[in-house]
């Protein structure tokens, strides 16, 4: 299966503190994006060293919110969960992410596992949503909205929570 070109996030996300917004463009001009079998949304750098939460995902719909339906009426394009690791109860620096202890088993190349804290990488297929969004009038994929859902033990602490998604690049894999 071939990969063909993706589309990074452009600018930085902007958003009322708990729900994030990146804003790019993505649509059939070039061509081979027309012909894709599968999309993939890859979200790199997510951070889980707070509570668990949930990621809603929607494309083009910059109003999107925990009140939201996830419809495809109104750009939902499915949902990752980010298990969070929580309060934090060891000694001084137990929870610094930079800190990662050598080992026979290496996995990382300055040797060592990498940190439990270290930022993970979240990968959604959004095959079918993205062709609505290209099937629109607007013709293109113009945004992605994230809404994260605080998955709190407590129910009086789940719902939007400001800065619970934190993430790096997010980038738009589509395959041939």
């Amino acid at each position: 299966m071939a990969m063909t070109s993706s589309a990074g996030a452009a600018g930085p996300p902007t958003g009322d503190g708990a729900i994030v917004h990146r804003d790019l463009v993505f649509d059939l001009s070039a061509g081979e994006e027309a012909t894709f079998r599968r999309a993939d949304l890859v979200v790199e750098g997510v951070d889980h060293a707070q509570i668990s939460y949930e990621v809603r995902v929607f494309l083009n719909n910059r109003a999107a919110d925990d009140t939201t339906a996830r419809s495809p009426d109104n750009g939902y394009a499915g949902r990752f969960v980010v298990f969070g690791h929580g309060n934090c109860f060891g000694a001084a620096g137990h929870c610094d992410s930079t800190i990662a202890e050598p080992s026979a088993q290496s996995v990382e190349p300055g040797g060592g596992l990498p940190h439990p804290l270290a930022p993970q990488t979240r990968m959604l297929t959004i095959t079918e949503p993205l062709r609505r969004a290209l099937a629109s009038p607007a013709g293109r994929l113009e945004s992605l909205t994230f809404v994260p859902i605080a998955k709190a033990p407590r129910r009086d602490r789940r719902g939007l929570a400001a800065g619970l998604f934190k993430c790096g690049r997010i980038s738009l894999r589509t395959y041939r």
